[in-house]
């Protein structure tokens, strides 16, 4: 395929800096947003130019609890965040192409809820056929796994130009450990590391379908061995870069037991809502009922994005658990 060159004389312009800084702003509270002139544009430019790795720097480290599950955050220095967002304003276009387009975690226009849609739509279609069965599987700690050489393997076979992968170089060896969750692009590397796992679960004899959300796969076909085959494929492949597949893993008859997408249960004729996800709904309602509080209300329209997505046109109806159904 096509290497990319010249990315770091477009990177290292005070245009593209200035819009890093628009870019970085445009993502935060007005109380977090930083001064956006040609000043600050010129003074990173030229820190940039003169120190990269000493810009970078090391990040800070925080664990958080969040969707059931603790995870380590790695923060970088705002300085180094803008410095990093430049980076990807020309290179995030090259490496996103080359990411196939049933990947849906953390991508402009993708999202869990386009995932559940899909794979909805997929289930209907092909319920006494390519989708009779389903092959699920999660990565054991895919972050804290990931290693720099194999994310250096997959840049080099897009970009060229030699500084810019010695700054992405830079970026990854200032981490803690693994792929650092909090860094701007990290997500994006992410999917470009497990990119040729899906090619190779594809190319696989009656495979039919796959659908990515992160580390999160789901593999169809219309043969239950076919699947059985292809899981000693996918975890000697996911040995190669240091990772393995959590204990979790099914095969099942896609008729029977539903397919878990994003907080959704797709069945070829309905689909569910976890319940854990209706609860959180209902008890933001009730506190809302009882006294007002932003906060409340707040995370009450942060859900709403979960009725909204399983209420869409060509959508099954929806089964909310311990709720009533909605067609």
């Amino acid at each position: 395929m096509k290497r990319y060159g010249h990315t770091d004389e477009r990177i290292m312009t005070r245009e593209n800096v200035f819009e890093a800084i628009l870019k970085y702003n445009s993502t935060r509270e007005p109380a977090a947003r930083v001064e956006a002139s040609w000043s600050y544009a010129d003074f990173l430019l030229g820190w940039m130019r003169r120190d990269f790795k000493g810009l970078i720097g090391r990040p800070s480290r925080y664990t958080i609890f969040e969707s059931g599950k603790w995870r380590k955050l790695q923060v970088p220095s705002i300085n180094a965040c803008i410095a990093m967002i430049a980076m990807w304003l020309v290179c995030g276009p090259l490496i996103e192409a080359r990411i196939h387009n049933h990947s849906y975690s953390s991508r402009i226009g993708y999202g869990g809820h386009r995932a559940m849609r899909e794979v909805a739509e997929f289930v209907r279609q092909n319920k006494n056929g390519e989708a009779d069965w389903c092959y699920f599987f999660d990565i054991k700690q895919y972050y804290g796994h990931i290693r720099k050489e194999v994310v250096m393997e997959r840049l080099r076979t897009i970009l060229k130009d030699g500084r810019t992968l010695w700054m992405f170089e830079v970026v990854l060896d200032s981490a803690w450990e693994g792929l650092p969750i909090g860094y701007p692009f990290s997500h994006a590397l992410a999917n470009l590391v497990l990119t040729p796992l899906y090619a190779l679960a594809l190319s696989y004899k009656n495979v039919s379908a796959g659908f990515v959300y992160m580390d999160n796969h789901n593999f169809f076909s219309y043969y239950k061995n076919t699947l059985r085959n292809l899981r000693p494929v996918v975890e000697r492949w996911l040995e190669g870069i240091g990772c393995s597949v959590k204990g979790d893993w099914q095969i099942f008859a896609t008729e029977t037991r539903g397919v878990n997408v994003c907080g959704f249960t797709v069945y070829p004729d309905h689909i569910r809502l976890y319940r854990r996800i209706w609860r959180g709904i209902a008890r933001n309602i009730d506190e809302l009922s009882a006294h007002w509080e932003l906060g409340d209300y707040l995370s009450l329209m942060s859900r709403k994005g979960w009725l909204m997505a399983a209420k869409k046109e060509h959508s099954p109806a929806v089964q909310i658990e311990g709720g009533f159904l909605w067609k």
